[in-house]
């Protein structure tokens, strides 16, 4: 696999957390991609890359102040869609952050493999105005493989020091990672898509305890907003750039953050990719998906 290609534009960016004073909040803008997921669409790789690249100019037009990217970077890690990707990423002029799909990581080989070819860590925090974003990988967060036993325990370990941490420093928080916590209810059988239920309980409850209102997710290839039965917090889901499995298209999560009322002041708006040459929903489900657990 090529090595990461680097520029000042376009690597991998570490924003300095910002100094806000006590009484003082400035609003900001950020947005999530989906899977992008190079080798995935039905129109070939390169129309994924392409779309990849609609994606960077779209976003560098808004002018966020930073965007999200909830996992699976390529299809099957193949050396030309890790190439792709790192050739095509420092055409975002705006801070990207990459999260690991389970596309991307299945062991612990492809776990190097995904810090080495991405130059970034798979899971991270940063600051910024007041809210302090936790990015998980969700795949050592749910898998049962033993090799993975280590890694899990620090990172849920991990997990709630951060969310202790904001919760002294008074920060709101945003978590985002690929898979669903859950679809359609909380107590729901275990899938494909979702957090199986020997974890869920435990991350919804750290999810309430901490006041999370906002999760941001990929993996399904839908777009769609998801809430438990209480309303607490919102799920958001986006299909990404590769290919989709409902009606609503390619595109991107758009949120406005207009003040530290997490609750009420965080607003999302879903806008379809600009430029893109078709719009054409795929039939069936995913196969050949690598599988994370033990069985």
């Amino acid at each position: 696999m090529g090595a990461f290609v680097s520029s000042l534009s376009g690597g991998v960016f570490q924003p300095t957390p910002s100094v806000v004073p006590a009484n003082h909040f400035t609003p900001f803008r950020f947005c999530q991609l989906g899977d992008i997921q190079l080798g995935f669409g039905h129109d070939g790789w390169k129309n994924d890359v392409h779309r990849m690249q609609l994606a960077a100019q779209q976003v560098n037009a808004e002018d966020f102040d930073f965007c999200i990217v909830v996992g699976d970077l390529t299809n099957s890690r193949h050396a030309h869609e890790v190439t792709a990707f790192q050739q095509t990423y420092p055409n975002f002029t705006v801070p990207v952050h990459l999260l690991p799909g389970n596309h991307d990581v299945h062991d612990l080989s492809t776990l190097k493999e995904f810090t080495q070819d991405f130059n970034t860590s798979d899971h991270s925090s940063f600051q910024h105005n007041g809210y302090r974003f936790i990015l998980l990988n969700s795949i050592t967060m749910i898998t049962d493989k033993a090799e993975f036993k280590n890694l899990t325990t620090y990172q849920w370990s991990w997990f709630e020091h951060e969310l202790k941490t904001a919760a002294r420093a008074g920060e709101r928080i945003v978590v985002a990672h690929h898979h669903l916590p859950f679809e359609h209810s909380e107590d729901e059988s275990d899938s494909y898509w979702t957090f199986p239920k020997r974890v869920r309980r435990k991350y919804l409850q750290l999810i309430r305890k901490y006041s999370v209102r906002h999760i941001l997710v990929g993996h399904r290839h839908e777009t769609k907003n998801i809430y438990p039965a209480d309303q607490f917090f919102t799920i958001y889901v986006v299909a990404g750039t590769a290919r989709f499995f409902d009606h609503n298209g390619f595109g991107i999560n758009y949120f406005n953050v207009s003040s530290r009322d997490s609750a009420n002041d965080v607003v999302q708006k879903y806008v379809h990719l600009k430029g893109v040459t078709h719009m054409k929903r795929s039939e069936g489900q995913p196969t050949g998906c690598p599988d994370i657990f033990q069985h």
